[in-house]
């Protein structure tokens, strides 16, 4: 695009100096017309010389310029189109299975004695095709290796990852409640044991009825609570990451008063988007002694596959005496 946009100026330059050139020519065959008025044929001639370059010298400033633009209009008329060829048949696919009007409400609350905290997540969505089952699962590992293998089953709406070591089935670590599909809640679920990878991993399975996965727009909601690490760390990172893409997406983050929030940072470098601009806005939600409430960040372009918004705590100078 650069290069094109140098080769249009250049082209630009080249004919306003030969419309000068002309221009120059032009005048100077008058103004000799003018002294040498005692010549009749050689005046005649100049002057008719004269006359002829001033005008041609004119028009072409006037119809170089409608040239210029005009050209410079079919170009990127022809570039645009173009490229919508080619780019719309895989923006159409990448918004097939995209979760539009998303949402990601968090809360962190409640620290333990033993380092570690509540997090309670509300995530909502639409999609048009809702698979016969809805799955939570939630690895305890040191990697996210193990997700790879969950990469295109759209069954797994919601992954999580705890630190190894820690009891998954224990409901107080990991537990789904209150999953919708149209407003009308799906029978509880129990949790399953499961392995991936060689780590031990919990599910929870959530059939949905026929009626409630054709026929339309259908809306998903579900609540998620996990326990999250914070020990005695001065900055909490509570990194979310899209599985799918998504559309008019919306995260949340309000922290409870006993985490001892200092100030939220967003962080949206992570971001991999499909379309121009789009960002909204993001970072605290309120101001002065309430920006340690809560953060946001809001999109209004499609966000692919892969990206990833970063709320960070910072909790100020540890205690003396804390290790």
């Amino acid at each position: 695009m650069e290069d094109r946009r140098h080769v249009i100026a250049e082209v630009r330059r080249t004919v306003r100096v030969y419309n000068l050139l002309v221009l120059v020519l032009g005048t100077v065959a008058l103004v000799v017309s003018v002294n040498r008025a005692h010549d009749d044929l050689f005046v005649k001639s100049l002057e008719v010389v004269g006359t002829t370059l001033v005008s041609a010298a004119m028009v072409s400033f006037v119809f170089g310029q409608i040239t210029i633009r005009d050209t410079t209009l079919q170009v990127d008329q022809a570039i645009d189109h173009s490229l919508r060829e080619v780019l719309e048949p895989i923006r159409e696919n990448l918004f097939t299975g995209a979760l539009a009007r998303y949402r990601w409400d968090c809360h962190l609350d409640v620290p333990e004695p033993d380092g570690y905290a509540l997090q309670a997540m509300r995530i909502s969505y639409q999609l048009t095709d809702v698979p016969r089952e809805l799955r939570f699962i939630c690895v305890s590992s040191l990697t996210d290796a193990s997700f790879s293998t969950l990469a295109s089953d759209d069954r797994y709406v919601f992954r999580w990852q705890v630190d190894e070591g820690l009891q998954v089935l224990d409901p107080a670590c990991f537990h789904v409640s209150h999953v919708r599909v149209d407003g009308r809640q799906l029978q509880q679920a129990a949790p399953r044991p499961a392995t991936l990878r060689g780590s031990s991993a919990v599910e929870y399975r959530f059939p949905v009825s026929e009626p409630h996965r054709h026929h339309g727009l259908h809306s998903v909601e579900f609540h998620v609570v996990a326990r999250k690490y914070l020990g005695s760390d001065r900055e909490i990172r509570v990194p979310v990451y899209v599985f799918r893409p998504v559309l008019d997406a919306e995260y949340r983050l309000t922290v409870g008063e006993s985490i001892g929030a200092q100030t939220l940072n967003t962080q949206v470098a992570g971001l991999s988007r499909l379309g121009m601009g789009g960002l909204t806005q993001h970072g605290r939600t309120y101001p002065d002694t309430f920006g340690r409430v809560a953060a946001h960040a809001l999109f209004t372009t499609p966000l692919q596959t892969g990206s990833s918004i970063v709320f960070t705590v910072d909790r100020g100078a540890p205690p003396q005496g804390t290790p």
